[in-house]
Parts: structure tokens; C-alpha cells; sequence
């Protein structure tokens, strides 16, 4: 049986927000974005910060929910692009917001210098145990979460972090929500996280509230 939403903690009065401020719940909201598909972007060390994300052909409800929390700081609205293989056409959904000086602190957060490469690389901030909070978790599953029927669990694929970080971001969702979860191996030194079965009715709890119902099937609802 669906469990039944709550009252969605990012209601109409509580993000009211201006161009130069973002309320605490979207930030919650882009934190969890970011730890899964959503990128942030900068021309130079010294300029002013966009973000941007990409959405399959399956999440075009999925895509304006994201739109209409960041509209604020957007001049265009989400963007369908065609794709073409030899057989198909696929529709992409892109969004990107303003360049704007209120994303350079994530920027800071999410991304740090490797000075082999002279390239910024994205990384789980260090403070995540003071960040992680169920919105924050709810937008990190709907954006990097599978439901594997067959072990009745759900995996968060954090492949593009390395191991220590991923350690670190399985260990602020057990301290911050109590929710235990598992550091596995997948492939080529990637690693994902895991919550199992034992864990799964807690975490549907936790996260429900704050889930976008075409999202449900991620937690297997």
C-alpha cells in the first residue's frame, strides 16, 4: 500500500524567497540535489555560479517540480532537447538557473581544486553531518536512488564520489536520521550506498513527506 504524503514541508509559505536569498528548506533542497545530478558551474575562480541540471525522457513531472522551486532564479523555463540514436529519438529536459553570486557558496561546498589536473571536482562538502536532514536525503535519492526489488532495498548510486566521501555521507544519514546505510563496492574503485530491508519502513517515513509522488517507485511505492 502507498503511504500517504504529508503536508509537503516545502509549502508556498515557507520558501518565499527573493534573488538574493534562498530560505532554509531549498536550501536543504539544492544540497540533496547536488549530492546527486545537479552540477554547478563557473566560468572563472572569481566569477558568479549557476546550476544546472539534466533530466531523462521518463522525468518531465519530475523536472518542472525542480523548476518551479528554483523559478526564482531562472530566466527560462526547463528546456526539451531531442536526442537522436540510430533507432529512437529521446527527449532531455535541461534546466539552468541565472548566474548568480547566492550559488557561489555551494560552489565552495561541493567543490574543491585537484591541483594535478588544475580542474575543480566535485566532492560531499565537509560539514555533511551538520547538512544532512530527510529533504536533503529525499532530493539525493530522487536523483541518484534504484529500488532493487529483488533485495528489497534501495541504492543511492554516489559512484562519482570517492570512497571517503561516500563513507562520510552513509555516516551522516545514520548519525542525523538513524537510518543505517551501507557502503558497497560496485566497480572500477566506484562506490554506492545501500538501505536495506531492515531499514526500508523507516526511511519511507522519513522521506515520504518530502518526495514527488512520480518519484515514489525509487523507494519501491
Amino acid at each position: 500500500m502507498r503511504t500517504k504524503s504529508k503536508k509537503s514541508f516545502y509549502s508556498s509559505n515557507t520558501t518565499k524567497t527573493t534573488i538574493n536569498s534562498i530560505s532554509k528548506e531549498l536550501d536543504s533542497i539544492i544540497i540533496g540535489l547536488l549530492l546527486g545530478d545537479a552540477g554547478l558551474y563557473r566560468s572563472s575562480r572569481t566569477s558568479n555560479t549557476r546550476l544546472e541540471m539534466s533530466f531523462g525522457t521518463n522525468y518531465k513531472l519530475y523536472a518542472k517540480h525542480i523548476e518551479q522551486l528554483l523559478s526564482p532564479y531562472m530566466n527560462n523555463p526547463v528546456k526539451s532537447i531531442e536526442i537522436k540514436s540510430k533507432d529512437k529519438v529521446y527527449i532531455n529536459y535541461r534546466l539552468k538557473t541565472k548566474t548568480l553570486p547566492i550559488f557561489n557558496q555551494y560552489f565552495d561546498k561541493f567543490y574543491k581544486l585537484d591541483t594535478d589536473s588544475d580542474k575543480f571536482v566535485k566532492i560531499v562538502p565537509d560539514n555533511i553531518e551538520v547538512l544532512m536532514n530527510p529533504i536533503v536525503l529525499s532530493y539525493l535519492i530522487m536523483s541518484d536512488g534504484n529500488f532493487d526489488k529483488g533485495r528489497n532495498r534501495v541504492r543511492i548510486y554516489t559512484n562519482s564520489f570517492n570512497k571517503e566521501d561516500v563513507k562520510t555521507l552513509a555516516k551522516s544519514i545514520f548519525t542525523n536520521l538513524g537510518i543505517y546505510t551501507g557502503v558497497l563496492y560496485d566497480r572500477k574503485d566506484q562506490w554506492i550506498l545501500t538501505i536495506g530491508a531492515k531499514n526500508l519502513d523507516l526511511l519511507r517515513r522519513t522521506i515520504i513527506p518530502y518526495f514527488h509522488s512520480s518519484m515514489y517507485y525509487r523507494i519501491g511505492l
